[in-house]
């Protein structure tokens, strides 16, 4: 039985592809990706960080109050129970990636790993550990020199803020990090990886 996330805490989500097969078939997927993930699970999530892997993916997040969330879900048109079940939109979600990819690319199948994994973050200390270690994963699986480079990663929204956004809240990161500059300064180095690829299974 899922055990379902709870309002006002934060949860670090995370999943891979099925038997460790992509996620990603072709640079517009990431985009659609993101696209379907705003769609079913914004009215339901406040998110600060995310990287997208070829083969995984990762999210730092926290849960709306329901009121919030049944609000939002009807500003987007946007179907929720009631009360509103984070997992049952992530399942959604998911669905939803699944099928387009699945019909571009010709397979068949589950395209993700079972359920989506979920670690709640109890404190200050490791809600800034996990934006870091998030935003690195590109550099720690060598996917890039330089983490700060990579295209599929929220890094950016801090570093480049757009008053537009609606996806990545940064103001409640950069509040936890004591601004910018301190948000900087921290992902200069990363000295966790080990710890932190044990904890998630080295995905």
């Amino acid at each position: 039985m899922t055990t379902e996330l709870l309002p006002n805490r934060y949860y670090h989500i995370y999943n891979r592809g099925n038997n460790r097969e992509k996620l990603f078939y072709q640079p517009a997927n990431y985009a659609f990706f993101l696209q379907r993930y705003f769609k079913f699970c914004y009215p339901v999530l406040e998110t600060y960080a995310y990287c997208l892997m070829s083969n995984h993916f990762h999210m730092l997040v926290s849960v709306r109050p329901h009121e919030e969330a049944i609000s939002l879900a009807k500003k987007h048109f946007v179907k929720l129970s009631d009360p509103p079940k984070v997992s049952r939109q992530m399942s959604h979600f998911m669905n939803s990636y699944a099928q387009s990819i699945n019909k571009q690319v010709g397979r068949v199948g589950s395209l993700f790993q079972k359920t989506f994994k979920r670690k709640e973050v109890e404190n200050e200390d490791y809600f800034r550990q996990l934006v870091r270690y998030i935003h690195w994963n590109p550099k720690h699986h060598n996917f890039v020199d330089d983490f700060k480079e990579y295209p599929y990663s929220s890094f950016n929204h801090y570093r480049y803020p757009n008053p537009n956004e609606t996806l990545i809240y940064t103001e409640k990161a950069l509040q936890i990090f004591g601004g910018l500059d301190n948000f900087l300064s921290a992902h200069t180095t990363f000295s966790d990886k080990k710890d932190m690829d044990e904890e998630f299974g080295s995905l």
